[in-house]
């Protein structure tokens, strides 16, 4: 670690523009990367050391446009509008949500390469026009799109096929009329914000005077025109990621995006400083039986290799189901976290408490009766969270099951007020949205007094 990426970037900025940075703007690829930059940064000068400014590449591009990032949910919503409007289609919200987050995803790319848009979105009802105009196409792609129409026969339409022409001849119109709308709200997503943030660029308003991208690989078509906006205003540096073990093979998968980025825009470091690889490295393997084994095995090994620097152990999980054992098995020793890997939502206590409370409402609860069903009942009282506010809970399902009560009434359930609370029938898509913000509120609210963890 004494020689890492993020060291050597920031002794070359130190040696560069001494104490005094705040002129200048690094940008990485995402938030994290600026915290050790940071700390690194400190440990060059024994005076007070001017920060310089740290930005993600989205917190810049944000900057730089003139719109603002819309909120995914009513980004998917306004598309919604926009598409019932251009093909008086008669699918719900709820029919449309999922393929209207994939629609915004291919405008996303779309516009982060700069596309246009006419040109892609084509009447494929025209075929002998597209049959004859392959100027667009590459080779591998002109004979993809002849075989697609062997076997797409106008003759031999199907309602299917009919559908398809249909929705790709309103797409350029959905796209256009989608981005007039979220421009009338100075909102967009993040895709149209990067197209406008460089077609608006002017690189003489910007606020510092020097911008050093650090860490950056694949470049779309956006990254790439702001980087040479900036490289020939004489506004940029630029560190790449990356070792020789693999740049000098020629065909290195490896060096693909590097390789033609440095061409592009040079690194500021020389290539000798990038020799990791070659180096000797300690490597023990030990063996286990299962993964979870692996995840105990490893508070044996952090209490006896674990360094005064802790933020120089890193650990690498193969499955990121690990994680929780993983952090339950960390030694009391381990002083600071830092944990980068995504935990999925559904594996929450929180998401199975809010799913047990959405059945027992929406499924669980019959109006015509004005009884609740037990299985759904029974799922509430078990969770833990329900357990811990309410010492009714394991009592109440035994009289139900032992009583035979199978459609309980609410009066029966609401033991204690946390408990009616929970078992007070709710209408309507508000009053749901209401009691589920109560109740989250009141197991938040309880979580932090108690600081329980």
């Amino acid at each position: 670690m004494e020689n890492s990426f993020l060291k050597l970037v920031s002794h070359d900025l130190y040696c560069k523009y001494g104490t005094d940075l705040s002129h200048i703007a690094v940008v990485f690829p995402n938030k994290r990367a600026s915290l050790f930059f940071n700390e690194y940064l400190s440990y060059e000068s024994d005076l007070p050391v001017w920060s310089p400014a740290y930005y993600t590449i989205n917190d810049l591009v944000e900057e730089i446009s003139p719109l603002e990032a819309g909120d995914p949910i009513k980004l998917v919503c306004e598309l919604y509008k926009v598409f019932m409007e251009e093909t008086n289609s008669e699918e719900s919200l709820d029919e449309f949500y999922f393929w209207g987050e994939l629609l915004i995803r291919d405008f996303d790319d779309l516009d982060k390469n700069l596309v246009e848009a006419d040109k892609l979105f084509l009447n494929l009802q025209n075929l002998k026009e597209l049959s004859t105009d392959y100027s667009f196409l590459d080779p591998d792609q002109e004979k993809a799109i002849q075989q697609f129409f062997q076997n797409f026969s106008v003759e031999r339409r199907t309602t299917l096929k009919e559908r398809f022409l249909s929705l790709w001849e309103k797409l350029g119109d959905i796209y256009q009329k989608y981005k007039e709308r979220l421009d009338k709200q100075n909102i967009a997503y993040e895709g149209m914000l990067y197209r406008t943030a460089i077609e608006e660029l002017d690189v003489s308003e910007l606020p510092y005077e020097t911008y050093v991208f650090v860490g950056f690989n694949v470049l779309n078509k956006v990254k790439n025109l702001l980087f040479r906006k900036l490289k020939d205003a004489k506004m940029a540096l630029f560190y790449w990621d990356y070792d020789n073990f693999y740049m000098d093979k020629e065909h290195h998968e490896a060096s693909e995006f590097i390789r033609r980025n440095l061409l592009e825009f040079p690194s500021t470091l020389p290539k000798k400083a990038f020799s990791f690889l070659e180096k000797k490295k300690k490597v023990t393997y030990v063996s286990a039986s299962t993964e979870n084994a692996q995840a105990r095995y490893l508070s044996q090994w952090i209490k006896e290799h674990l360094t005064e620097k802790e933020e120089e152990t890193g650990v690498v999980l193969c499955n990121e189901n690990l994680l929780l054992p993983v952090l339950h098995t960390i030694p009391e020793q381990v002083k600071n976290l830092n944990i980068t890997i995504g935990f999925p939502l559904v594996q929450t206590p929180v998401h199975s408490f809010i799913n047990a409370l959405l059945d027992l409402q929406i499924t669980g609860y019959r109006p015509d009766s004005g009884r609740f069903i037990y299985k759904y009942v029974s799922s509430v009282l078990k969770h833990a969270y329900t357990r811990q506010f309410s010492t009714e809970t394991e009592l109440l399902e035994q009289h139900l099951t032992s009583n035979n009560r199978f459609y309980p009434y609410p009066t029966e359930l609401k033991k204690d007020e946390f408990l009616g609370r929970i078992f007070t029938p709710q209408s309507g898509n508000l009053q749901i949205c209401d009691y589920l913000i109560d109740i989250l509120q009141l197991v938040a609210g309880y979580y932090r007094e108690t600081g329980d963890k």
